[in-house]
């Protein structure tokens, strides 16, 4: 969003529920995933691929050596905005693998700045694309945010979630819930119930029937404006 103009962005952020809180794994999935927006901007789509395929293994549970890794990501003035984001993304994933942990975030601060190099690639080839970038990029955030979330209680949903589409904050700007579509149509709820988190899936009367009382305006408004 600092990389953009204030007009092009999202009228309202992460849905208006809390800021998402997302591991070091998980930004490094996010920065990986970007790859399918930035490689449309790749002069050079062998280089780009062969960057991101080093992420890619890391991701995957591969130790690459820091030698290799730092060799490969290190940035030069001559690099294309493409190329750029590539070598972010693959020094996320170096930074992942060998950062103190006093220095974690150094994994988001790579994605971050990776994110916003295609922003005035965006904005070069369609000047009102970039709020529609950031809006996809606040969907996928809060998207890989839930998938963490039943990661972390080895939930797997019966279908891959599609988007996410409430999130609304219970009391001291805490998650209070989460509906999803998922890919087959269906819908998924993701909310804590007698102490307890739980995800449900099925139709939506099924899914909105067991939202708490407490979410349901925001959860229904959420998806009337959608």
């Amino acid at each position: 969003m600092r990389a953009a103009h204030q007009r092009a962005w999202p009228a309202v952020i992460h849905l208006g529920g809390p800021l998402p809180i997302l591991s070091a794994q998980t930004q490094l999935h996010l920065g990986i995933e970007l790859a399918d927006r930035a490689r449309e901007f790749a002069t050079d789509a062998a280089a780009f691929d062969a960057l991101l395929s080093l992420a890619r293994r890391v991701k995957g549970g591969e130790r690459i050596p820091r030698q290799q890794l730092d060799g490969a990501t290190k940035r030069s003035k001559q690099d294309a905005p493409a190329i750029r984001f590539a070598k972010l993304v693959a020094r996320a994933s170096l930074n992942y693998l060998y950062a103190a942990p006093s220095a974690r975030n150094s994994v988001g601060a790579s994605v971050e700045a990776a994110a916003a190099t295609l922003v005035p690639l965006v904005f070069e080839r369609h000047q009102d694309g970039v709020a529609g970038y950031l809006a996809d990029l606040d969907a996928r955030i809060v998207r890989v945010e839930l998938e963490q979330l039943l990661g972390e209680r080895a939930i797997t949903p019966a279908s891959p979630i599609a988007r996410v589409g409430a999130r609304p904050a219970l009391v001291k700007d805490k998650l209070g819930c989460v509906i999803a579509r998922l890919e087959d149509g269906r819908f998924g709820l993701y909310v804590k119930l007698r102490s307890r988190w739980e995800w449900h899936e099925g139709d939506r009367a099924t899914v909105f029937a067991t939202v708490p009382d407490v979410y349901m305006v925001r959860v229904t408004s959420a998806f009337e404006e959608r």
